[in-house]
């Protein structure tokens, strides 16, 4: 019985260490759809492009990351609602700072109001990402493993 809590928690220590990268990236690109002038890069409108390679680089490295398939998309999917935690977390520095005339109890409204689009651009790219870090992962194991020993 503790076996098999130790794997499941070790399987779930693996999971979010495989989802830390797809978070951040989506946090960031949550929080540059609506502050484009306060990242990188600086501009004036959001880019679509900039944001899907973010959002898109992000899973393929928690993809690449994740042990096997279902724990790849576990984490892919886990990212979205922590990346707007993140985004938040990243809102709540200039509105403490009082760069913008928004109450700080309203920013997670604000923010989730306003990253509606990335959401749901986020939704296919972190499952494709999430394949594509996969078999990225299996091709470069199979590329390295010696003759002998390759699936």
């Amino acid at each position: 019985m503790a076996d098999k809590w130790k794997t499941a928690l070790h399987r779930l220590a693996r999971g979010v260490i495989a989802g830390i990268a797809p978070t951040l990236a989506f946090g960031y690109a949550i929080f540059y759809s609506i502050f484009p002038s306060a990242t990188f890069p600086v501009s004036g409108d959001a880019s679509f492009v900039w944001i899907f390679f973010v959002v898109l680089t992000g899973a393929i490295v928690g993809g690449i990351q994740a042990q096997d398939l279902p724990e790849a998309i576990v984490a892919e999917f886990l990212s979205i609602p922590l990346g707007l935690a993140v985004a938040v977390l990243l809102a709540w520095s200039p509105a403490f700072a009082g760069f913008y005339l928004l109450d700080p109890s309203g920013v997670p409204f604000f923010v989730v109001h306003y990253s509606v689009l990335v959401v749901a651009l986020g939704v296919p790219v972190v499952l494709v990402g999430a394949i594509v870090g996969q078999v990225l992962r299996e091709w470069v194991r199979k590329d390295r493993a010696p003759r002998g020993l390759a699936r």
